[in-house]
C-alpha cells in the first residue's frame, strides 16, 4: 500500500544511449562533407566558418537532448534544426529591436538566413553519418 510519504514509482520512458563515436563523427563530418560536396558555390565555405561555432553551441546540446528520445531519423533532424534556427532568429530580432541596435539587426538577418538554410542540410547529413556508424547496441532504446 503506497502513502503519502511512499509514492508509487514513476515509470520513465525508455531511453536511447548516443554512440558518443559515432556522435562526433557526425557532429564533424556533417558540416565538412556538406562542405566538400558544395564548395565550388563557395558560400557553403563562409557558412561553415561562420555557421559553425553556432552549430557547435546550439547544436551538441539540442542534438544530445533530442537523440536520448529519439532514433534520430535525419529528415526529423533537419526539421529539429529548421526549428531550433526559427527560434534563435526570433530571439536575435526581438533582441535588435529591444536594443535598437540596426547593425545587429542588418547582419544577424543575413547569417539567420544562410542558418535556415544551412542548419537542416548539415542536420541530414549528421543523421546520416550518425545512423550509419551506430553500433547496433545504442540503436534501441533501453529502459533507465
Amino acid at each position: 500500500m503506497h502513502t503519502l510519504t511512499n509514492p508509487p514509482p514513476v515509470p520513465y520512458p525508455a531511453r536511447y544511449i548516443i554512440n558518443p563515436v559515432a556522435f562526433c563523427l557526425a557532429l564533424v563530418g556533417g558540416p565538412l562533407i556538406c562542405t566538400a560536396l558544395t564548395f565550388w558555390i563557395l558560400i557553403p565555405i563562409f557558412a561553415l566558418v561562420l555557421g559553425g561555432p553556432v552549430y557547435l553551441v546550439v547544436g551538441t546540446p539540442v542534438l544530445i537532448w533530442y537523440l536520448r528520445r529519439n532514433d534520430g531519423e535525419p529528415g526529423d533532424l533537419a526539421f529539429l534544426a529548421f526549428m531550433v534556427m526559427a527560434a534563435l532568429l526570433v530571439l536575435f530580432v526581438g533582441f535588435g529591436f529591444a536594443t535598437s541596435n540596426n547593425d545587429i539587426l542588418d547582419g544577424g538577418l543575413v547569417l539567420a538566413a544562410f542558418d535556415l538554410i544551412f542548419a537542416p542540410v548539415w542536420a541530414l547529413f549528421f543523421g546520416s553519418i550518425y545512423r550509419r556508424y551506430r553500433r547496433d547496441f545504442f540503436a534501441k532504446p533501453r529502459p533507465i
